[in-house]
């Protein structure tokens, strides 16, 4: 519409009280032709209406007298003279009936402010206005419906109260149950539909908390802020912070279930739990008897049309020692050595990957120099920055003697080349190393050369990496250990190295963490008992849980789903613990770059993920089920 164009507001008899109709003055034209041309005063009122029929319509009848007004007697447009009011105070019939005709009012077109999205299409900062914009970017299903109010609720770890009470209005509002146990977990119950009671009960379960990463620049207060969301190249991503798809989008998949307005299903109960980015404390402080289900879907994996049929436990430890050190010698001088770019990644999900370790190739640099006589001693070492990362980089410095500066540079550097070309087909050549001599020595002191020895060895001994796959042809990782911080303390000579061990088998987490106390007992270091350990789970033997969900798939989507073991810690393991019974499954949708400021979402992998648990859940338990299952063993 011309933004010059004027509108005439309607009111009449017809309409309730303090409404009006908008109409442009282009379309009453269009409307009072018609009435002129087709339906004259005289005319009867067509029988298929009865009285009340076209024509006594009250807005139609009103539009026609008044553009008759507008046109026929273009004077009676303009304000009445004072000769045309009445002279006392009683009212004509003329006038009682011109009081009753509408009255229309000329008034330009208010003008509402467009709200646009840039070239990435990131959306509109104003929050409403975002949250409207980006569910009709998103496809009309009520996942993504959830999933956008969830964006807007801060869930920080340890500060879900607010999601919390979100999904219990859900729930309330769809007729079920629920129920807080004394962590904060939130249990949501629906009863069977009539006929299902005997089929067996089914928990779906996701965790209501997100880690919350911003990028440099980015503003968002995750305490008080919504998530924004910007859609690119058919994923769902936010603006500069993590989105929160882990496992926002679980949860929004559960509570979707409830509000199937016809879902013929067996007893299903909802677990949403609080702070599994923080050690999964939420599972495993859970109370053992707030949920009674025999099957439960784990809705926090991250692969689609895929199921995760085992996880990875795990356990940190920490081994420490105080070597002997002498002080530096007159014909010694300090180089510094700083290597970096390295790829690194996750210790669990990307191990397999091959990705070097800063560390380790800094072990094997002066093992090379100490190896062709080179009389190097350790003075400082810091390398890595989480448990449960790859180390990316590693500072250290060492002395050497003077005369044998130079070639202690050009050994280092030869040994660095070489390990680089072993990475060339894992990882970006872009690693850097640098090495410099230091005039400025505030410490005047290093290790001895045989404790550098013993220390270097001591880090070479130690595996990183794969430790063995899955047996039984199952694809994945099964066991690993990763070196991920190790620290030489300048001042005081102490050294410590941080490791974290993963493995699906309980016997083999045995076997790493008895293997540690081994290495630290031989090189009269102390290795700590295990910290921050997790359980691992696996598949029962014949899980209905897992041929319910091939079949499910194979059915829908004619095709069976690929089966893994993720080499990371889900509440699958813990809550097992607690409900030995549990039989117990993962999937979900497709999302790629959990828990850092590159997360996406797969917008095309959501509904087909919901499909299947919707299969899943309606069908568990029931005879054709069954023969579901003989067919996608026979495909």
């Amino acid at each position: 519409m011309n933004k010059s164009t004027p509108l005439l507001r309607l009111r009449t008899r017809g309409c309730e009280r303090g409404k009006t109709i908008r109409l442009s003055a282009g379309l009453m034209v269009l409307i009072a032709s018609t009435l002129l041309l087709f339906l004259p005063t005289n005319q009867n009122v067509n029988q298929d209406h009865g009285k009340q029929g076209l024509l006594r319509n009250p807005v139609l009848s009103a539009v026609r007298r008044q553009i008759r007004t507008l046109f026929n007697n273009p004077k009676s447009r303009s304000e009445p003279t004072s000769s045309s009011s009445p002279t006392s105070g009683t009212k004509t019939k003329a006038q009682a009936k011109q009081k009753l005709q509408p009255v229309v009012e000329v008034f330009p077109e208010v003008k509402v402010p467009e709200i646009k999205l840039d070239g990435s299409k990131t959306l509109s900062e104003d929050e409403n206005a975002q949250k409207e914009i980006l569910l009709r970017q998103l496809p009309n299903h009520q996942v993504f419906k959830n999933f956008v109010d969830i964006m807007q609720i801060p869930r920080q770890t340890f500060k879900e109260y607010k999601i919390r009470e979100w999904a219990k209005k859900v729930a309330l509002n769809t007729g079920c149950q629920v129920k807080m146990d004394s962590v904060g977990n939130l249990l949501i119950k629906r009863p069977a539909s009539p006929g299902y009671e005997n089929r067996p009960t089914i928990a779906l379960q996701a965790h209501m908390d997100m880690v919350c990463e911003k990028a440099a620049g980015t503003l968002t207060n995750f305490d008080v802020d919504p998530i924004k969301g910007r859609i690119e190249d058919g994923w769902l991503k936010g603006v500069g912070t993590t989105l929160g798809a882990d496992n926002g989008v679980g949860v929004a998949a559960a509570l979707a279930i409830l509000q199937e307005p016809y879902l013929q299903a067996g007893a299903i109960e909802i677990l949403l739990t609080i702070a599994e980015e923080k050690d999964m404390i939420g599972a495993a402080g859970i109370d053992p008897n707030l949920m009674h289900s025999d099957v439960l879907i784990n809705l926090d994996s991250e692969s689609g049309h895929e199921i995760c049929a085992g996880s990875a436990g795990g356990f940190g430890k920490v081994i420490k020692g105080n070597p002997a050190r002498e002080e530096r010698a007159k014909n010694e001088v300090m180089l510094e050595i700083s290597i970096g770019n390295f790829a690194g990644g996750h210790t669990g999900v990307n191990i397999h990957e091959g990705h070097a370790n800063a560390v380790v190739v800094s072990a094997r640099m002066l093992d090379e120099l100490l190896s062709r006589g080179v009389g190097a001693r350790l003075v400082s070492f810091s390398g890595g920055s989480a448990h449960n990362a790859i180390p990316r980089h590693v500072d250290c410095s060492i002395y050497v003697p003077e005369d044998e500066k130079e070639r202690a540079e050009g050994i280092l550097k030869e040994a660095f080349n070489e390990i680089h070309k072993e990475y060339a087909g894992f990882e970006a050549q872009n690693w850097r190393l640098d090495t410099k001599s230091c005039s400025q020595d505030s410490y005047h002191v290093a290790l001895t050369e045989q404790e550098t020895r013993s220390l270097v060895d001591l880090v070479m001994q130690i595996p990183d990496g794969v430790d063995r796959n899955n047996p039984d042809g199952m694809e994945g990782v099964e066991s690993s250990m990763s070196l991920s911080i190790v620290t030489v303390n300048p001042v005081n000579g102490q050294f410590q190295l941080e490791l974290f061990a993963r493995s699906s088998s309980p016997s083999r987490l045995r076997f790493l963490d008895r293997r540690l106390d081994s290495l630290a007992r031989s090189h009269l270091a102390e290795a700590s008992d295990k910290l921050r350990a997790f359980p691992g789970w696996s598949p029962k033997a014949g899980s209905e849980a897992l041929q319910s969900a091939l079949s499910s798939h194979v059915k829908l989507f004619e095709k069976k789903p690929k089966i893994f073991s993720v080499h990371a810690g889900l509440e699958c393991g813990i809550l097992t613990q607690k409900y030995p019974n549990l039989d117990t499954i993962s999937i979900g949708p497709t999302i790629l770059g959990a828990h850092t400021t590159e997360e996406r979402l797969e917008i095309k992998s959501v509904i087909p993920f919901y499909n299947w648990l919707k299969e899943i859940v309606v069908n568990f338990g029931s005879e054709d089920a069954s023969k579901d299952e003989a067919f996608s063993e026979e495909r």
